[in-house]
């Protein structure tokens, strides 16, 4: 029985020590080289002082040094701790607040933090990433628990502060039997990935990894040329990243020689999964809706996306849950709940998505507020609140309407963004756009290279009725660059 997910690393090695596990650039990895050097490493952090338990900062780009960091990390028994990189030295002292940690692991570079975050400043154990002298490695893996932590990031919560996700060891191998699942790699498939986490998911699958040549902390500044290169050199068949980093793709062409493209952290409506279905023409694209707590959610081919004939008014369409999750729909509430069946919502009805599973995380760390609102204990379950609203129709499909937070009364009737957004899109020139409620103004915000004056006559026929629209540059999520950043938007407006 495997407890420590690093565990299956090391038996993909002993089958088949001479495959290749990572490709990044022109540095290449066998899986048995990288548990040689993980073991190494292991050793290292432990004459450093790192031992079970500890939380271990880690700020290494997407490299391979990256993941042999991480599974000595996790062989020890220690636990990864990551903060997005574009972090303010508030966030990251909000973090650190949270998450106090022992150790901080960083590429040279990275170590301005020290002079930026007192936090980070008062971490004692620091390591250079590059610089790590192999010891002889002689203990074995680190015993732990399903219930230890392996891995905490962060993600932000309602009222704006990061909440601490704590992956144990037990989630990261449900979530990892549940993406095989879904996910179906053969044995021979080359997995080009933009998302870090999914190479951890990779290795556990014995599957080659291909880190693309670009910059995480800027996931759609990509050039496209290097992308196509990495995928030809290195026969790539499958891929995973965000929407916005296969647009960018797009820019260059028709793009051939993948099989599979797995997409999610953002919203594809159908205007983007035509663009992806035309330019990746030879290519089965699967559009996943899941969460940072609960990936994933449900799963939609591009192709049945396109082939739905329903209203915009419907909202997005985004397949049916899949068979390992449950899903409720609650009435929206701005507070935690507390009597659960009363919350529920019949076929139909517009509310909050909830679901339940073994991979649905189940606690955030040394977070008490995040825990209390986003959790609910219900029959010995644990129920997460995604914070996203949408409904089930009669066939059991899920259809989102957006989160819940931004959804306003206009009329006497709850307005959710995600049909507005989805009709903007489909009008003639419009890259992205939403709608707001500001001083009881209903303010139409669109992104758009066509003149303001063809603008007003498109939106003449638009049939919703708003008060003023503006034209201006709408920032998306930092982490996946594809998604409205609402609150930033917001405070641009006002």
């Amino acid at each position: 029985m495997i407890n420590n997910i690093v565990e299956i690393l090391f038996e993909n090695a002993e089958k088949h020590p001479d495959k290749l596990a990572i490709i990044h650039k022109n540095e290449k990895i066998t899986y048995g080289k990288l548990v040689q050097e993980v073991k190494d490493y292991a050793q290292y952090f432990l004459s450093k002082g790192i031992k079970k338990g500890d939380n271990i900062l880690i700020f290494v780009p997407m490299t391979i040094e990256l993941y042999k960091i991480l599974a000595a990390v996790f062989y020890v028994g220690a636990t990864a701790v990551f903060v997005d990189a574009w972090a303010d030295k508030n966030r990251l002292n909000q973090a650190l607040t949270i998450v106090p940690c022992k150790a901080f692991i960083a590429c040279p570079k990275a170590f301005i933090l020290k002079l930026m975050s007192k936090k980070v400043f008062k971490v004692g154990i620091n390591i250079i990433s590059g610089t790590i002298h192999k010891h002889k490695s002689i203990l074995p893996i680190e015993t732990v628990t399903p219930d230890s932590t392996a891995l905490i990031t962060f993600t932000t919560g309602s009222t704006g502060l990061p909440k601490a996700a704590k992956r144990t060891h037990g989630f990261l191998l449900e979530q990892h039997y549940v993406l095989k699942k879904h996910l179906a790699h053969s044995f021979d498939d080359v997995d080009l990935t933009s998302l870090p986490v999914f190479i951890l998911h990779n290795l556990a699958c014995g599957i080659t990894s291909v880190i693309p040549d670009f910059s995480s902390q800027k996931p759609s500044d990509i050039n496209p040329d290097k992308i196509l290169k990495d995928i030809k050199n290195n026969n790539v068949t499958t891929s995973v990243g965000s929407p916005r980093f296969y647009e960018k793709l797009a820019e260059f062409g028709k793009i051939k020689g993948l099989k599979r493209i797995f997409t999610g952290g953002a919203p594809v409506f159908q205007k983007k999964a035509k663009l992806l279905q035309e330019k990746f023409n030879d290519c089965d694209i699967e559009i996943v809706y899941g969460s940072t707590e609960a990936e994933p959610i449900t799963s939609i081919s591009a192709k049945e996306l396109l082939q739905y004939k329903g209203y915009v008014k419907d909202g997005l369409y985004v397949g049916k849950p899949i068979e390992d999750i449950n899903v409720k729909i609650i009435k929206p509430s701005d507070e935690p709940i507390k009597d659960f069946e009363s919350t529920w919502l019949s076929t139909g009805e517009i509310g909050e998505i909830c679901v339940e599973g073994k991979h649905v995380l189940k606690e955030y760390y040394n977070s008490d507020e995040a825990q209390k609102f986003a959790k609910i204990n219900y029959q010995g379950q644990v129920w997460h609140r995604t914070g996203d609203a949408g409904y089930l129709d009669n066939d059991g499909r899920l259809f989102l309407m957006g989160r819940v937070k931004n959804r306003f009364v206009h009329n006497n009737k709850d307005v959710y963004v995600f049909p507005i957004e989805n009709a903007l899109l489909e009008s003639e020139g419009i890259e992205i756009g939403t709608v707001l409620k500001i001083d009881e103004q209903i303010i139409l915000v669109v992104e758009t290279k066509i003149p303001q004056k063809k603008l007003e006559q498109e939106l003449k026929n638009f049939g919703f009725n708003f008060d003023k629209f503006i034209i201006t540059q709408i920032p998306r999520d930092p982490r996946h660059d594809s998604k409205i950043d609402y609150d930033k938007l917001k405070k641009i407006l006002s």
